[in-house]
């Protein structure tokens, strides 16, 4: 594994650490020229661009432009970044070489990306990223630094546009750190490990999507192994009715009076639908009675058997008790 003192963003800023004896040093490794190359290609086998179409893509980080090179082979109109001149002065000769369909600048992306909106039809790029978890002077702050670079990021980008970013985090809070920037700013995305079981091989991509209409905001945390099956419990028992309280059997009324009381509704449920009860004679005082012979007759104020004017004309059948 690495250490500390391994890392070059631990020893010095990149426009520091990268003179003209190291840049050198870097452009010229065949070694280093061919994991360049490598990573580029899988990067740009992760942005799943159109076949056949010339685009223009940003290379954030270029360095001396071996992976911007890769970029032309494909056919695409590139622009670079970087924040090392003297990795730029090798890079200059090749962007201004005949077969050359790209361009250079002297940024730092630390604090954004000078473009207008739109502009970039996709983005790469290669061991850059990590650089700006680390304070590298006393006013860098490396979460803010980290989401001014990728809030410029998308601001540059087309809608439905990828970013894929190759990184060495230094450890788990660093990667954490920048997931937490790019979702924070509107980006869907994560991680894409190759050769995650070879601690030398292993390689991480931050592969990003500007998804249209996606608005920014703070990024939604994932939630542990004993939350889910908090969450879970939680949920079967939301749809089960709440137990009862248990109430101890002196409290109880005795069965004797629990059905005293229920024939005692229902003597006032009858009552009520009767139409109450007769204050003299205590019986219950219903509809008044119709003669037996079916006519219908109905008993009068005056007591006498008459017809009711609604009745007139019409078959009344009597109504059997």
């Amino acid at each position: 594994p690495r250490t500390a003192m391994s890392r070059p963003e631990n020893t010095a800023a990149a426009d520091r650490y990268y003179n003209p004896r190291e840049a050198k040093k870097y452009s010229e490794s065949s070694r280093l020229i061919w994991i360049q190359r490598s990573m580029t290609n899988r990067a740009i086998q992760l942005l799943n661009l159109p076949k056949g179409k010339p685009l223009l893509l940003l290379d954030v980080g270029c360095g001396s432009s071996i992976s911007s090179q890769q970029l032309g082979r494909e056919g695409h109109v590139w622009v670079g970044f970087d924040l090392s001149r003297s990795m730029l002065n090798i890079a200059l000769p090749r962007s201004r070489a005949k077969n050359s369909t790209g361009d250079l600048a002297e940024i730092d992306m630390g604090v954004g990306i000078p473009c207008r909106s739109g502009l970039y039809d996709g983005c790469i790029s290669i061991s850059a990223v990590q650089w700006l978890c680390t304070k590298q002077h006393p006013s860098h702050n490396p979460e803010k630094r980290l989401r001014v670079f990728f809030r410029s990021l998308r601001k540059v980008l087309v809608f439905d546009a990828r970013a894929v970013l190759q990184l060495y985090p230094e450890n788990s809070e660093h990667m954490d750190m920048i997931l937490q920037a790019a979702h924070g700013v509107g980006f869907e995305g994560g991680i894409v490990v190759d050769y995650p079981h070879n601690m030398k091989a292993k390689k991480f991509y931050l592969c990003l999507w500007k998804f249209p209409g996606k608005r920014p905001g703070p990024s939604p945390r994932l939630k542990t192994l004993s939350e889910t099956q908090t969450t879970r419990k939680n949920k079967k028992n939301k749809n089960k009715s709440a137990p009862e309280p248990f109430i101890p059997d002196s409290l109880l009324p005795p069965p004797e009076y629990k059905l005293k009381m229920k024939k005692k509704r229902k003597k006032k449920l009858k009552l009520k639908k009767s139409g109450g009860v007769d204050e003299q004679t205590g019986t219950p005082q219903g509809r008044k009675k119709r003669k037996s012979g079916g006519d219908g007759g109905y008993i009068g104020e005056n007591g006498f058997t008459s017809q009711h004017p609604s009745m007139v004309g019409r078959r009344r059948l009597g109504r059997r008790r």
